[in-house]
């Protein structure tokens, strides 16, 4: 005969598997709750492409070109200028928000072209402020690039001027900017790079075949700086600092002959250049 004891126990057994079979599948979903939270979250933060580009203020065609050459300046400050109508605050070198926006996260309202005009001093805000209130407008990004220059800041200059080739890669002017920096860097074969590119678009400046052989001779290509330096002279055959840099070049090379007789050329049309005298009491 069957005990009271083992019809309970038939009758509760199913009762406590279902229990332990829910309280299961609910540890099993509690374990997974904070990976499939990052996840969501993950997906939040990584909008369309399409988004990202039109909430940094740029169209996409424009962005499109130089996309892989902002993955390398996230800590740049020039990041702030090129998100100029949606800007995110974050981490960078040399610059800070406090720097450009006197530290408050801009609201972005379009700035008052009145307030900006009147401005007595033009300085780094100010050409920020043009850029914000006109991004697409690349005498902006010139004018804020020449006020670098101008202080010597010559990797801020740097960055913008990349930017700008990038955009307007006939722009003789830019391609020479960017590769005076790029000189003054000390980055001597992409200085002679972009000056190339300048002439390509442009062969009439003499002064960048000038630069151009000079950022040769610093790369250590004589022969090349030479004919460089000989191209500028054809241009502008009376200027003493292009002989005085093609006699050095031809010195370099050994060829004391040539290096002297273009000291003498220089002399006749430039008499009283110190430097020319004094180089050539070096061979008399």
């Amino acid at each position: 005969m069957i005990s009271r004891f083992t019809i309970l126990s038939y009758q509760i057994l199913p009762n406590i598997i279902f229990i332990f079979s829910i309280l299961g599948i609910l540890l099993i979903i509690l374990r997974h709750l904070p990976e499939a939270t990052i996840k969501h979250n993950l997906e939040i933060k990584e909008p369309p492409a399409d988004q990202k580009l039109q909430a940094k203020g740029l169209p996409a065609e424009a962005f499109s070109k130089v996309g892989s050459i902002f993955k390398l300046w996230t800590k740049k400050a020039w990041n702030f200028i090129l998100e100029a109508k949606d800007m995110k605050p974050h981490a960078v070198t040399g610059y800070q928000m406090k720097k450009i926006f006197g530290g408050k996260l801009p609201t972005f309202k379009k700035p008052a072209a009145k307030a900006i005009s009147t401005r007595e001093v033009k300085d780094e805000k100010y050409y920020l402020e043009l850029i914000k209130l006109q991004p697409k407008n690349y005498e902006h990004y010139d004018s804020l690039g020449k006020f670098y220059l101008e202080r010597e800041n010559f990797s801020d200059a740097k960055d913008i001027y990349q930017y700008l080739v990038n955009h307007q890669p006939a722009n003789p002017d830019f391609h020479a900017r960017l590769a005076y920096c790029c000189y003054r860097l000390k980055q001597y074969p992409l200085a002679a790079e972009h000056y190339r590119k300048s002439l390509a678009l442009d062969s009439t400046q003499p002064n960048r075949y000038y630069n151009l052989g000079l950022s040769l001779e610093s790369s250590g290509k004589l022969a090349e700086a030479i004919t460089s330096f000989q191209q500028a002279i054809s241009l502008e055959p009376k200027n003493s600092k292009y002989y005085l840099s093609l006699s050095n070049a031809y010195a370099k090379q050994g060829d004391t002959k040539k290096a002297k007789d273009l000291l003498f050329a220089a002399q006749e049309f430039d008499p009283e250049n110190e430097l020319v005298k004094g180089k050539l009491q070096k061979y008399l």
